[in-house]
């Protein structure tokens, strides 16, 4: 009797994984190329009898190759992956690499999207590890690396590796390897936020020299941050800026007196996050209209969650003829254009102005 259990149980078996399936596609030209009989080819190439005339069954009556899907049905199709391939190497290129959380958040993202039927979990609002796991085994051009930049974030911010590496990236996306110029001045955009207080930061006053507290008057200790999204491109040309306040619903009066073309909205906290950045997106190209230009559009940013884990802003860029480009990390207070350029000065203006 534990005889017959033991062979009865092991009839149920399945082993799906006993063969290779460039073995497989060996075995099926042996047969039909070298006139093997369907038990020769078997033996010698070690593969399943059974599964060899199923696969010569079907390339013979035109119903497709010798590929064989195990196991859950792929969420995404093979289309689709391969986009999402391209799109990992793409944003790898320019300097804003994503993880393999990245990767899944994006995923679960674009199902929900697209309306695509998926059973990953909610909670988490990312792609399982398997799912994960299957998707690397599927496309092998794709491998989990240790990039540069990590040995170099280690050294102390702003250094000579990370400018090199980023505008070697910039370089070859402006010119071509002739020297050639791909990219006009206009078409190069940079896009930055800051934070502005109702309070405003004192200023340095004259005082006596070795006092040891100088104080000025504001208009309160701790005040609300609103942000504000800006940008321009290399010609000068701004975009009308993105406000966001620090409520939950929006009032159009906090828009009063706005610089013309303006749009406002708000958070909980007045900061920025994914859906804010994609509504500005929309708003740059509503404004610059990239996909009209002869020449693709660069828009260049620095590397906050709510830019790169964006799958809306990188659909929309891929559709409207725009390349991104990231900012490498802590270098942005000498490298950022909005920064050193206009936040600098129009911050100090602002300060100036809401002084009592």
């Amino acid at each position: 009797m534990p005889g017959r259990k033991k062979k009865k149980l092991a009839s149920h078996q399945r082993s799906y994984a006993s063969y290779d399936l460039s073995v497989m596609k060996k075995a099926i030209h042996a047969v039909i190329v070298n006139k093997f009989s369907h038990k020769r080819a078997a033996k010698e190439y070690g593969v399943p009898r059974s599964s060899l005339i199923r696969y010569l069954n079907k390339v013979k009556s035109g119903d497709g190759g010798i590929d064989r899907n195990i196991g859950r049905p792929c969420i995404l199709s093979q289309q689709q992956e391969d986009d999402l391939s391209q799109v990992i190497q793409n944003m790898e290129s320019r300097l804003f690499g994503l993880t393999l959380t990245d990767v899944r958040k994006i995923v679960y993202m674009y199902c929900n999207k697209h309306g695509i039927a998926h059973n990953f979990s909610e909670t988490s609002g990312m792609a399982g590890r398997a799912w994960m796991e299957g998707f690397r085994q599927r496309h092998p051009e794709l491998s989990l690396r240790k990039p540069e930049a990590v040995s170099v974030q280690r050294a102390s911010g702003f250094n000579r590796a990370k400018v090199d590496r980023f505008f070697e990236v910039l370089e070859s996306a402006i010119f071509s390897k002739e020297g050639k110029r791909l990219i006009p001045p206009e078409n190069i955009f940079n896009a930055d936020e800051s934070g502005y207080t109702i309070v405003q930061k004192p200023h340095k006053v004259l005082a006596k020299t070795g006092k040891k507290n100088v104080g000025q008057v504001t208009s309160g200790e701790r005040g609300k941050t609103i942000t504000t999204v800006c940008c321009m491109s290399g010609a000068g040309q701004f975009v009308p800026p993105l406000f966001i306040f620090p409520r939950k619903n929006m009032s159009q009066r906090l828009m009063d007196n706005a610089p013309p073309g303006s749009i406002g909205t708000c958070t909980p906290t007045g900061w920025i996050n994914e859906e804010k950045f994609a509504m500005w997106f929309n708003h740059f190209i509503k404004t610059v209209q990239p996909q009209a230009r002869e020449s693709p559009t660069i828009l260049i940013f620095d590397g906050h969650a709510s830019h790169v884990r964006n799958i809306e802003l990188i659909d929309k860029a891929r559709e409207h003829n725009v390349l991104l480009l990231c900012l490498p990390s802590h270098c942005t207070h000498k490298l950022q254009p909005m920064d050193v350029s206009f936040f600098k000065s129009m911050n100090w203006q602002y300060d100036d102005e809401i002084r009592i």
